[in-house]
């Protein structure tokens, strides 16, 4: 009986018919599709405050990465647009306990302080692409990035004393970066997936206005009041650390270079509808 099964299956699986298949081997996108798109450096590492001509890191999920996305106007046209929005900020204010609840206050102890730390920086990287290959399988095109950054660090220390002394700082740092970089690249499309996979390499430049620190300091001594306000910088137009006080201070920089931008792209795409294709 375990014999005749195991014939009778036998011929079933040698007798089966496959049902024939053909596998496109493409997922072009076409006007109006969408994607998200992932960059890994090759070259380097590109760095937003760094003194090098790269417009941007990559994009990879992590904390701080720029998030990228594309979008087809035309079969042949596509607008990207990356983004990163950052803000940290802490902000403290207290009193001194009541000293008849706890062991009296020394003249020099602080009455009341105020603590506040805002660091802010708002990145917008538009560019285009024009596609030249109709074949569904590589996609060569050429396209132009831009990159817009403000950034701004602001830090309050202000101590009111007991004895009506008083210590008030305010450092504040503005950074304003601007970028431009043309770029060729190819895409090769995976199977049926929604995905393709390539490389683009170009020129890119950025110059990067600002970067001085502003101090303000208020002070009271006794009978003796204080005030006045400098800027500072880490390091001066050679890369040399400067502890110098400024009362008027200028600070730009600007770096080119080709290749700086070698990146390797995934892009995930979504049709207009939002189904993957």
């Amino acid at each position: 009986m375990v014999a005749v099964a195991g014939l009778s299956a036998s011929a079933q699986l040698t007798t089966r018919d496959n049902n024939a298949a053909n596998v496109r081997l493409d997922a072009r996108p076409v006007a109006g599709d969408a994607a998200l798109q992932f960059n890994i450096p090759i070259v380097g590492r590109s760095n937003n405050d760094g003194n090098d001509a790269g417009l941007f890191n990559g994009n990879l999920l992590g904390a701080g990465d720029i998030l990228t996305f594309k979008y087809y106007n035309t079969d042949d046209i596509a607008y990207r647009l990356g983004v990163r929005l950052t803000a940290d900020n802490s902000k403290t204010k207290g009193t001194a306990a009541d000293s008849s609840a706890l062991t009296p206050l020394f003249q020099s102890d602080v009455k009341e302080n105020r603590k506040q730390s805002i660091s802010r920086e708002y990145i917008i990287a538009p560019g285009i692409e024009k596609h030249f290959s109709n074949t569904n399988f590589f996609d060569v095109y050429v396209g132009g990035d831009a990159l817009i950054g403000l950034g701004r660090d602001r830090i309050v220390n202000e101590e009111d004393f007991v004895n009506g002394d008083k210590n008030y700082e305010t450092r504040t740092t503005g950074t304003t970066i601007f970028g431009l970089g043309g770029f060729v690249g190819i895409n090769a499309f995976v199977a049926q997936l929604p995905v393709s996979v390539g490389v683009e390499y170009g020129l890119s430049g950025k110059a990067i206005f600002g970067g001085k620190t502003k101090v303000e300091v208020e002070q009271t001594i006794g009978s003796t009041s204080n005030s006045g306000e400098w800027f500072e910088q880490d390091s001066d137009g050679l890369g040399n650390g400067d502890s110098n006080r400024y009362s008027d201070l200028s600070r730009r920089q600007w770096n080119m270079d080709t290749n700086h931008n070698v990146r390797l792209n995934i892009c995930f795409y979504f049709t207009r509808n939002g189904s993957a294709r």
